[in-house]
């Protein structure tokens, strides 16, 4: 039985040395690495961490001011855990990985029961031997959460919570290829404009429906990487100007052009992990 790891801190003011970035990169020609330095980071990434390390670095980040912006979980059969940080000097959040698909829904009514609303929901696999990772915030915002949902039976749901004045907050695609699963966060108070999602698409479909978006005024706001190398987005109103994003990533452009882009003064918007591809979504300072 996998063994959930709960960890919890408010999270205090603190300096962190810089640890070793990732990014993606579409592009196939090499990335320029950027000079490594101490200092204080309103962000970073950590790549591919078994759950005993994350559960290390989830206490020490929270600890020095950190609160995960982006958590993802691969490989069901040796869970790998990809996440963001950025600093938070004032929230309060639950880490929890490791989980069953029976465990999370336990978890969460009991988070919610505390005063934690689900955050960021991630899964990988399928059937008994998926497996789950969730962060949860202490808010009083509203929020609902589903798992294991059909290509279907998300677009219904999306619609009835769209309608009822809740917005999507986090998406992630697990299962397999022929049956993609779904598990979503909506929090109360609807986005700003129109909300459009597009499923399962190639990478080439992806590029062109960058293309397209933009030109309606859209930018991405969530991406998941599906099994298969397949992505679905969220697109909400705003501009695409000063964003830039990879897909179809290995560990290693990811680390390469994460330093990159940083050097070039961009923050990550976006990161998505699933059957050894990454993606992400950058935006200038």
């Amino acid at each position: 039985m996998k063994r959930a790891a709960a960890l919890t801190a408010a999270v205090a003011t603190a300096t962190v040395p810089l640890l070793a970035l990732a990014s993606p990169a579409m592009a196939q020609q090499p990335a320029k690495t950027a000079a490594v330095q101490t200092q204080v980071l309103d962000w970073l990434s950590l790549d591919a961490l078994s759950g005993t390390a994350l559960a290390q670095r989830v206490k020490e980040l929270l600890g020095k001011g950190y609160v995960p912006s982006a958590l993802n979980v691969t490989n069901a059969t040796n869970p790998q855990y990809t996440s963001l940080w950025v600093k938070d000097t004032v929230g309060k959040v639950n880490v929890l990985q490791g989980l069953s698909a029976t465990d999370l829904p336990k978890q969460i009514d009991q988070q919610v029961k505390s005063g934690f609303q689900p955050k960021l929901i991630t899964g990988t696999g399928t059937g008994p031997s998926a497996v789950f990772a969730a962060v949860f915030e202490k808010t009083t915002q509203l929020a609902k959460s589903q798992l294991s949902m059909s290509k279907e039976t998300f677009a219904k749901v999306n619609a009835e919570f769209t309608a009822a004045g809740y917005s999507i907050a986090s998406l992630d695609v697990y299962g397999t290829v022929e049956k993609p699963l779904y598990a979503a966060v909506w929090v109360a108070g609807a986005a700003t404009g129109a909300v459009q999602v597009t499923l399962g698409q190639t990478v080439e479909e992806r590029g062109k429906e960058l293309l397209a978006k933009t030109k309606q005024g859209l930018q991405p706001v969530l991406m998941a990487v599906e099994p298969g190398k397949l992505y679905t987005t969220v697109w909400s109103k705003g501009s695409a100007t000063g964003l830039k994003e990879y897909l179809n990533l290995s560990k290693l452009t990811y680390t390469l052009k994460s330093a990159e882009m940083k050097a070039l003064g961009y923050s990550p918007k976006i990161l998505s992990a699933e059957d050894g591809v990454i993606a992400s979504v950058w935006s200038k300072k």
